[in-house]
């Protein structure tokens, strides 16, 4: 869940919370006892990014680590430091993200586990102990080494990790490995659907989620995957075609491109409705789902009755 920090005390708050206390103040107005006043600690909020700036240096310099690392942090970007009326140089800007650091702030952490990408020890010492803490792409970023050293269950883990925060990537690692029944976990075709289905903008998971809705509507009715009604043709095809448009690995293309290819050269062979073999017959085509073929309007009309019209899925 998305949080927000306060500058005056260095507390989380709900963002959501916050959206609908602010709407409430709006709408009805609150006592002058908690308006524009933090729900944590109840001193008066800032108003402007200066204000802000001298709230967290005034933190930083009691050794607030989370502090330290936001003063650091601003201080590196030129648009950000004079935002927020600071003057720290680069140098005491890395500083000050050490000392976060060596408290132990995650985010100072993960900032320091990039700073030495290159280098995998520290890499690797700062990475953990972010991961640990709670920083879900440290989770994922360490997933990825584990991965690639096939170090699977811990692979597994920090990737598990990372989807419970909702990262998008490791959503769409998950559907894979229930998919796949990789890394010591049993095929799941219903959680590879679940975990695919939270991240549909990635083009794998997009092909994932077709597959894996597929397979379901397979193994429910026995093979049979042409029941009016409950056919999984059409979702297959609208979301195989989506994982064609969108990024999909080279290796993963391929197998969409001869799926997709073999299953459209199966339906186009016969009419939807009657089971018409097509051969020179002018067969016509469902335009709104491109994924059932006719051989004629009025056995159009009957299929669409006879339950195309739930399995029908527009472009």
């Amino acid at each position: 869940m998305a949080a927000k920090r306060s500058f005056c005390c260095g507390g989380w708050v709900c963002q959501k919370c916050a959206e609908e206390r602010n709407a409430n103040v709006e709408k009805e107005g609150f006592d002058e006892m908690f308006s524009n006043k933090c729900p944590l600690c109840r001193e008066r909020l800032s108003v402007d990014c200066k204000e802000d700036g001298a709230m967290v240096l005034e933190h930083s310099n009691k050794g607030k680590a989370w502090a330290q690392f936001q003063i650091g942090f601003w201080c590196l970007y030129t648009t950000e430091r004079k935002k927020h009326g600071l003057s720290f140089d680069e140098k005491k800007s890395r500083e000050l993200i050490e000392q976060a650091a060596d408290q132990g702030d995650p985010d100072a952490l993960f900032w320091m586990a990039r700073e030495y990408r290159d280098e995998e020890m520290s890499n690797m010492h700062y990475l953990r102990k972010a991961a640990d803490l709670g920083i879900h792409l440290a989770q994922y970023d360490l997933a990825l080494f584990y991965d690639k050293n096939n170090e699977k269950e811990k692979y597994l883990h920090y990737i598990t990790l990372a989807a419970s925060q909702g990262h998008s990537k490791s959503y769409t690692a998950l559907g894979s490995l229930f998919i796949h029944a990789k890394c010591g976990l049993t095929q799941s075709l219903i959680l590879a659907k679940h975990y695919a289905g939270k991240s549909l903008e990635d083009a794998y998971a997009v092909f994932n989620f077709s597959f894996a809705s597929f397979l379901l509507r397979q193994e429910r009715y026995e093979g049979i995957v042409d029941i009016p009604g409950h056919s999984p043709i059409p979702t297959f095809l609208f979301w195989g075609r989506r994982a064609l448009e969108g990024d999909l690995p080279v290796e993963f293309k391929d197998i969409a491109i001869e799926c997709i290819s073999e299953l459209e050269n199966d339906i186009k062979s016969h009419c939807a409705n009657c089971r018409k073999e097509a051969g020179c017959s002018s067969f016509k085509r469902c335009v709104r789902c491109l994924a059932a073929w006719y051989c004629g309007k009025e056995c159009q009309v009957q299929h669409w009755k006879a339950g195309h019209k739930m399995d029908c899925v527009g472009k």
